[in-house]
């Protein structure tokens, strides 16, 4: 069966636009329909443009999501369903938001295991199968009604999953940081986050021989490892970089980790030793009250020690924060940047509270009112979709361009610059270059946001549903889940907010 996956592309440039990093959802599910005998191409227009010709000509077509990139897939959706190709989504939003996406769609995977019901609905549609017999999947039964399929059972074992298949994606060659996956779950709850909602609270790893074999097999130059937190069992973290320095492919490595890694020195030794030159932190917020209010288990003072000792161990730290909390004020995202250059971050993402469904947090704010924006292209958290409680969503909005032009002010390109102009090491000159490159497309994103049709638009938004809310907006009734928008539509929640 020829088969077609396509990666909509995110609506709007944001920090990481050039970055190039893939999920690994749609390779995963590659790799288990190659095996199962299909003809397998992946689309991602990030890396690639995609070839609708030969779209137009498959037998099935998955698309995978996330909330930012659904209304995409939808209209991409639309289109295909149109020319009678069968369609089916997967990814967290529509997860959470199943009746929607099958207006748009003829199946919708819903949590796990999409790689299992991709093949079992390729059986299904050459008629090897039953569709009854299909776990996590939505469909239009006979009857007109929607049918929900129980979830599919969460997966114990990972190292049962195939290694995914990169080189089906159209433009691989372009990803320079190679994923790969090590972990699923979450044991923390914050409240703003959906992989707890997606994978569970427990944490379920793969062996470390699993991972040495893929990264053996894959030959990456540099890895970035996808684990929402590599370090959360850290005797098999440490199991697992001593086992590729012994194999020999401790090659230049990234993930992202909690504050509280810093605490056992045997493992920054080894992150050391294996070549991890940077992490990604979820700092979050510089108030502690705001740190509480998340259930993030850490203090400021947390924060700033991790920065210290990563910096004693030659690993750069890149700070992930959420601005706009119950807690925030505008000065609270000045604060930010203050804290962010004071202890020598070497690169943020100031990411704007965005409420995704499937979260406590959006559930919060949906029944008090605070909802905005239904559009949900504009959740990409660098818009405002919410009315915060300490200023306005303009107020909130521009703080945090202001804020992204402070941090990533003119000096950082051109000291990294120099540090190449003037480095004799080779390899340190290509960091130098990279750092280069970086900050001098930070440096022009954050000067340039505003020149997008797209965020004038909102900016006009905001500035008008600015006037019209008091500093403290009045507490409202709670109302039932919102039903969901089309595309284009004008909710009730929307009428109301006025």
């Amino acid at each position: 069966m020829k088969i077609r996956l396509i990666e909509p592309i995110s609506p709007s440039r944001h920090l990481w636009s050039k970055s190039y990093f893939v999920r690994l959802g749609l390779p995963m599910i590659g790799a288990a329909l190659v095996e199962a005998g299909h003809d397998v191409r992946i689309f991602n227009p990030q890396l690639a443009p995609i070839d609708w010709a030969d779209v137009y000509s498959s037998d099935v077509v998955g698309l995978s999501s996330t909330t930012s990139t659904i209304i995409e897939a939808y209209r991409i959706g639309d289109d295909l369903r149109r020319r009678g190709i069968p369609v089916i989504i997967g990814g967290s939003h529509v997860t959470f938001m199943a009746d929607e996406a099958l207006r748009h769609a003829d199946y919708v995977a819903r949590g796990e295991a999409g790689e299992t019901v991709m093949v079992e609905l390729a059986e299904a549609l050459a008629g090897d199968r039953e569709l009854g017999s299909i776990t996590g999947i939505s469909y239009w039964g006979e009857d007109g009604n929607a049918v929900h399929a129980p979830l599919h059972e969460r997966c114990e074992d990972l190292d049962t999953l195939p290694f995914p298949d990169l080189t089906l994606v159209d433009g691989y060659e372009r990803i320079t940081n190679t994923p790969i996956m090590t972990s699923w779950g979450c044991p923390f709850d914050c409240t703003f986050c959906s992989v707890t909602a997606m994978f569970g609270k427990k944490y379920r790893f793969r062996s470390a021989e699993s991972v040495v074999a893929e990264i053996k097999e894959k030959k990456p130059e540099k890895i970035f490892f996808y684990d929402d937190n590599m370090a959360a069992n850290r005797k098999r973290l440490k199991r697992l970089l001593q086992l590729m320095i012994d194999e020999g492919v401790a090659v230049p490595w990234g993930a992202q980790v909690r504050t509280d890694v810093v605490r056992d020195p045997e493992l920054m030794e080894l992150m050391r030793a294996s070549n991890c030159d940077f992490v990604a932190l979820g700092l979050e917020s510089v108030n502690q009250a705001t740190l509480d209010s998340f259930e993030k288990s850490q203090t400021v003072g947390d924060i700033e020690h991790a920065i210290r000792i990563l910096h004693d161990y030659g690993i750069r730290a890149h700070g992930m924060f959420v601005l706009g909390a119950d807690h925030d004020t505008p000065d609270s995202v000045a604060d930010t940047v203050k804290f962010a250059k004071r202890n020598k971050i070497d690169t943020v993402m100031l990411n704007i509270l965005t409420p995704l469904p499937g979260t406590q947090q959006f559930e919060e704010l949906d029944r008090e009112g605070r909802i905005i924006e239904r559009d949900w292209s504009f959740y990409d958290a660098q818009h405002v979709v919410f009315r915060p409680k300490q200023m306005t969503p303009l107020h909130l909005l521009q703080e945090t361009i202001k804020a992204n032009k402070r941090f990533y002010s003119t000096w950082r390109p051109v000291w990294a610059f120099h540090k190449w102009l003037w480095q004799r090491n080779e390899v340190r000159k290509q960091r130098a270059w990279d750092r280069m490159l970086e900050y001098g497309w930070l440096w022009y994103y954050s000067r340039t946001w505003w020149t997008a049709a797209k965020n004038r638009a909102q900016r006009r938004r905001l500035r008008a549903l600015s006037k019209q809310q008091p500093q403290q907006p009045p507490q409202q009734k709670p109302r039932p889940a919102s039903r969901v928008c089309e595309p284009g539509m004008v909710c009730e929640p929307e009428k109301q907010q006025v």
